[in-house]
């Protein structure tokens, strides 16, 4: 009878111990330090010179002057020097001249070797409207929500993925006289980017990535003393708002700090 109450207290803690063992396994405990904040910033120049409202700036022989300049921002991935991506899900931008570094989320520490992003929203969130967010986001400050100045035309035809508006000298005088704008929408018009970053994401060090819009390259091969209208709507339209859309691809750059 002893040795079987014996086997029976053996059998019994060697259970335990097991037991104990496999939950921790199914409960690693998680390092808050194993991640660093992203962010996203976006410098603004006009062929290299500053961006600024109150400039008259000269692009391809016309004289232009801007008066807005944001675009969203999503689809944002990282990918490994053995290229696995890493999708942040559902995080939009709204990119304006001010707005300064932008969150994007909490990424694991390592070497990220390239970066891409698209410049608009994608076709589920395009079918939606500015009051969609506005009513059931937390964050008031939304930016697929209402905006001013608007990002989105109505319910039917979607969100301006990017919105450039201003002025243009149409009679050779020098003075930008003709109100330009470029707004790019529909789901065709929407554009990725990617980069070669070499960001090493560690401890002690920011997950911040700085990027550079240049205005003029987005205009390379555009005459805007007759070309300065497109919101991409009618056939008519498609044509400038296309060369313009593909021009984004070499007006953004990263640049490594």
């Amino acid at each position: 009878m002893k040795s079987f109450k014996l086997f029976l207290f053996v059998s019994f803690g060697i259970t335990a111990l097991l037991f104990s063992g496999c939950k921790k396994e199914d409960n690693p405990p998680t390092d808050e330090h194993d991640h660093v904040h992203m962010g996203f910033e976006f410098n603004y120049v006009v062929d290299g010179a500053a961006y600024d409202t109150s400039t008259v700036y000269t692009i391809n022989g016309t004289a232009v002057q801007f008066t807005f300049a944001n675009f969203y921002v999503g689809g944002i991935t990282f990918m490994s020097e053995e290229g696995v991506p890493t999708e942040v899900k559902d995080k939009y931008l709204l990119v304006t001249p001010t707005s300064g570094m932008q969150e994007v989320g909490e990424l694991e520490k390592g070497h990220y070797h390239m970066a891409r992003f698209f410049i608009g929203v994608d076709s589920v969130i395009n079918s939606q409207s500015e009051q969609d967010f506005a009513t059931r986001s937390e964050d008031p400050n939304d930016p697929l929500g209402v905006q001013s100045p608007s990002m989105h035309w109505n319910w039917n035809s979607g969100y301006k993925f990017i919105r450039v508006d201003g002025k243009v000298d149409t009679d050779a005088d020098g003075v930008p006289e003709q109100a330009m704008s470029f707004h790019l929408g529909k789901n065709e018009m929407l554009k990725t980017l990617q980069f070669v970053t070499h960001k090493d994401v560690e401890e002690g060090h920011d997950g911040h990535m700085h990027f550079e819009f240049d205005l003029a390259k987005a205009f390379e091969g555009i005459d805007l003393s007759q070309e300065y209208f497109t919101h991409a709507l009618s056939s008519q339209e498609i044509p400038l708002a296309t060369k313009f859309r593909d021009n984004l691809g070499s007006a953004f750059q990263y640049k490594h700090q």
